[in-house]
């Protein structure tokens, strides 16, 4: 085959089908050459920026979709490029794509969401608000730009506000778990401890468990005094993501609080053994020794202390509280 045409034209279809077929590593191979035989072709550039983004490769994914700003400045090939800079974590280039896709088209409501979980992610939630609010305006049915609302109103501290976005979301779309898990932390922080963990049961029920999801309804147990209930779901919590300190500290904790000191040495050690330089998890582990009066285990951990006290600066564990469920933007 000599015509440069045809070639292009089959490079360019067998690497589509290889992105159907989920065969990344071909596709890219494929309109690579495809690229290269037809250098004007945004839809060459642009399925090469699918291929690479599937393969989480940031990089060569922007410089395609660049490519295909290059050729032709349209609203949805600046909201391509604006997604793969919010995948990578570049927010504030995000932006500037998301700015110039809605300078293109004013009613663009995909990327107006865009630029609210971008502001989000920078904790600018007055700009995220003001540009969920927006995107809200123009498609009022959408679930997921009033979830998103939800979201970044809890986030800046308005949960009676945000209570009523998520509520009008999940009216439109009862299994939406990312609002049910929002709901949730709404109102776990207006005491309404007891609904809390209904909407974060809703959102297992409807498919969606997490170590994040268990830990808030364990949060929201230990509120209520339910320590047994609490540590069952910090277990599930630990089963889920084993090496998370955080939550094996919350686990060790609780099963203290309890008096099951012998399981909370086995969480607590697990923590030691990932990282030995815990200073705060030998001191842990000290005390409940001298709880059951193994006295001798309980020198050894404080000896650790002591050890890493005089090697470094005492870093406090980070403890955090119930967390939101990050919003996630849709490409085209």
């Amino acid at each position: 085959m000599n015509d440069p045409k045809e070639k292009f034209s089959e490079k360019l279809q067998a690497g589509l089908k290889a992105i159907y077929d989920a065969k990344y590593k071909d596709a890219i191979e494929l309109l690579t050459e495809a690229t290269e035989l037809d250098p004007s072709s945004i839809n060459a550039w642009y399925n090469l920026g699918k291929a690479y983004s599937s393969m989480d490769k940031c990089k060569q994914a922007i410089h395609c979709y660049t490519k295909t700003v290059e050729l032709e400045e349209t609203a949805t090939n600046y909201y391509n490029l604006a997604c793969e800079y919010y995948g990578c974590q570049e927010y504030e280039e995000a932006i500037k794509a998301y700015e110039r896709a809605t300078k293109l088209d004013k009613n663009y409501s995909l990327a107006f969401d865009g630029l609210g979980s971008s502001y989000g992610f920078l904790e600018d939630f007055d700009k995220a608000i003001e540009f969920y609010k927006k995107a809200h305006s123009l498609e009022e049915k959408n679930t997921k730009y009033l979830s998103h609302l939800g979201w970044a109103l809890a986030c800046n501290g308005e949960y009676e506000i945000a209570i009523m976005y998520l509520l009008k979301s999940l009216k439109m779309d009862p299994e939406l778990t990312e609002a049910l898990f929002n709901l949730g932390f709404s109102y776990y922080y207006i005491n309404e401890y007891e609904k809390a963990i209904d909407e974060y049961q809703k959102a297992i029920k409807f498919g969606s468990e997490s170590a994040d999801l268990f830990v808030n309804i364990a949060y929201a147990y230990e509120e209520l005094k339910e320590k047994e209930m609490a540590c069952e779901f910090l277990k599930k919590a630990v089963d889920i993501d084993p090496y998370n300190i955080d939550n094996l500290f919350l686990l060790g904790a609780n099963l203290q609080d309890l008096g099951k000191t012998e399981e909370a040495i086995t969480v607590i050690r697990k923590i030691v053994d990932e990282k030995p330089t815990n200073l705060d998890a030998w001191r842990e582990l000290g005390i409940c020794y001298e709880m059951i009066q193994e006295f001798e285990e309980a020198s050894k951990c404080f000896k650790h202390v002591i050890d890493i006290q005089n090697k470094s600066v005492r870093r406090q564990p980070t403890m955090k509280k119930p967390k939101l469920r990050e919003t996630k933007i849709a490409k085209d």
